[in-house]
C-alpha cells in the first residue's frame, strides 16, 4: 500500500517525509495504518543501549544522568520511546505536530506510533493505554493539542492492539494550566506539574491494573511521573510505564531542561 502524507510542510520534517514518500508493500508493515519505525530507521536516533531502562535516559559510568530518576522521584516503572532521541528528523516532525499544529506531522506521527506499538507485543499486554492529558490554557492559540490529535488519529488502530482510553469522559485529567517549562530547570519542572492532574472519575477497574502511559515527549519526566503518582495512589494501579514518541538527550551541564548546570550540580 502506497504512504501518501502529501507534501511535506515548509521546511518541517522534510527527511521523514522524503524516507517514507514512496512506502509501498512493505513486509514489515504490511496495509493498513500503521508504519513500523524500522522503515524510518535511517532518519531516527535510536535510544542508547546502555540506557536507563526506567526513564530511557542516558547513562555515564552506569548511572542515570536524570536528576529526577536518579532521586527516585520518578514513579514510572520504565519507559520506551518510539522513535528514539528529541533529535534531528524526529525533532522536527514532532515540532511540526507541536508548534505548527500540522495534521499531517500528527498523522504520521500516529501512524509511527501505531507501527511500534505493533511490532512489540510486550506492550500490547498492559490493561489500558491512556494519553497524558493536557489543560485549555495549553492550547495556546493552537486549534487542537498536539499528542490529543496524534492518539485520536491513531487510536482505531490502536484499538486493534490494546485497550484504549476512549476519553469519553476521560480516565485522567489536568486539573490546572501549567505555564511553559521550555528553558526551566529540571527543579523547576517538577515543581510545576505537582497536583496538575487527577483521575477523571473514581472507578475500581484500575485497581492493580498495569497502564502504558503516552506523552509525546518526555524531558524530564516531571509530567509522567506525575501522571503515574495518580494513577497509582488514588486509581490503585500497580504499574504504570510510559511510552513516548521521542525522550529528550541529556546534555552535558545543561541538563534535561536547558538550563545551564554546574559539575556539582549534574552530578557526573
Amino acid at each position: 500500500m502506497t504512504l501518501s502524507c502529501g507534501a511535506p510542510p515548509q521546511g518541517r520534517a522534510l527527511s521523514l517525509w522524503v524516507a517514507l514518500r514512496g512506502h509501498r508493500d512493505c513486509p514489515r508493515c504490511g496495509p493498513g495504518y500503521p508504519i513500523s519505525p524500522a522503515c524510518a530507521a535511517a532518519s531516527l536516533v535510536p535510544i542508547a543501549a546502555d540506557a536507563c531502562p526506567r526513564c530511557a535516559q542516558r547513562c555515564c559510568a552506569g548511572r542515570c544522568l536524570s536528576l529526577g530518576c536518579r532521586r527516585g522521584w520518578f514513579r514510572a516503572g520504565a519507559t520506551y520511546a518510539a522513535l528514539g532521541y528529541n533529535q534531528g528528523a524526529a525533532q522536527r516532525l514532532v515540532l511540526a505536530a507541536k508548534d505548527a499544529a500540522d495534521p499531517r506531522a500528527a498523522r504520521l506521527l500516529g501512524r509511527l506510533l501505531a507501527g511500534f506499538l505493533r511490532a512489540h507485543p510486550a506492550l500490547r499486554r498492559y490493561d489500558l493505554l491512556l494519553p497524558v492529558p493536557f489543560h485549555p490554557e495549553q492550547l495556546r492559540g493552537r486549534p487542537v493539542h498536539p499528542l490529543t490529535a496524534i492518539y485520536l488519529d491513531a487510536l482505531p488502530a490502536l484499538r486493534a492492539l490494546v485497550r484504549c482510553d476512549d476519553l469519553a469522559p476521560p480516565w485522567l485529567v489536568q486539573v490546572h494550566g501549567v505555564p511553559s517549562l521550555r528553558g526551566q530547570g529540571e527543579h523547576a519542572r517538577w515543581r510545576a506539574v505537582r497536583g496538575a492532574f487527577a483521575l477523571g472519575f473514581r472507578t475500581r477497574i484500575l485497581r492493580g491494573a498495569r497502564l502504558l502511559l503516552l506523552d509525546d515527549v518526555m524531558t524530564t519526566g516531571a509530567t509522567a511521573s506525575e501522571c503515574a503518582r495518580v494513577l497509582i495512589e488514588d486509581g490503585g494501579a500497580a504499574r504504570v510505564d510510559v511510552l513516548v514518541l521521542v525522550r529528550q538527550p541529556w546534555h552535558a551541564h545543561r541538563g534535561e531542561g536547558g538550563r545551564d548546570l554546574t559539575a556539582s550540580q549534574a552530578g557526573v
